[in-house]
């Protein structure tokens, strides 16, 4: 059966917390990305609160903490990037700070995204119980629809 009314996903966005559901749901955003030839936005949003500091410099200076702590997502991103969407060209790749699903939600506006492509579970683990989780809240709140994976059975 053909779809008539095909949907073409030009820009998908992807954001990521370097989680196993992360590293999973990387695999559908590329796949996806590829069959619509479309423009995949690779996206982690850096807590900046102190207790998240740690994740991204082991040691914490500071004195050049915010700086640090960009370059160590940034790093940490491209190294994911690397393993997890190798062989696509039309990636790119952002970090920015803040409140994870408010700067997902807001990158869907700003980027004009067709799709965005989640894991289930990141690194709040029983948090989520509690305050609910940024997929919950970005497929909510966004503007497009949301594909969540969840994790391997």
């Amino acid at each position: 059966m053909a779809l008539k009314n095909r949907v073409n996903f030009g820009n998908i966005l992807f954001p990521t917390d370097f989680s196993g559901a992360s590293a999973l749901a990387a695999g559908y955003a590329l796949s996806l990305a590829r069959q619509n030839r479309a423009r995949l936005y690779c996206m982690h949003v850096m807590d900046t609160s102190n207790e998240a500091a740690g994740f991204y410099v082991p040691h914490l200076s500071f004195e050049n903490l915010d700086e640090e702590m960009l370059v160590g997502a940034e790093e940490m991103l491209h190294k994911f990037a690397q393993k997890h969407l190798k062989g696509y060209k039309n990636v790119e790749l952002r970090v920015t700070s803040g409140e994870p699903y408010r700067e997902i939600v807001k990158a869907v506006k700003a980027l004009k995204i067709d799709l965005c492509v989640m894991g289930t579970y990141g690194k709040a683990g029983l948090e989520r119980l509690f305050i609910g989780s940024t997929t919950e809240r970005v497929t909510r709140r966004a503007a497009c629809p949301v594909l969540v994976i969840p994790p391997p059975r």
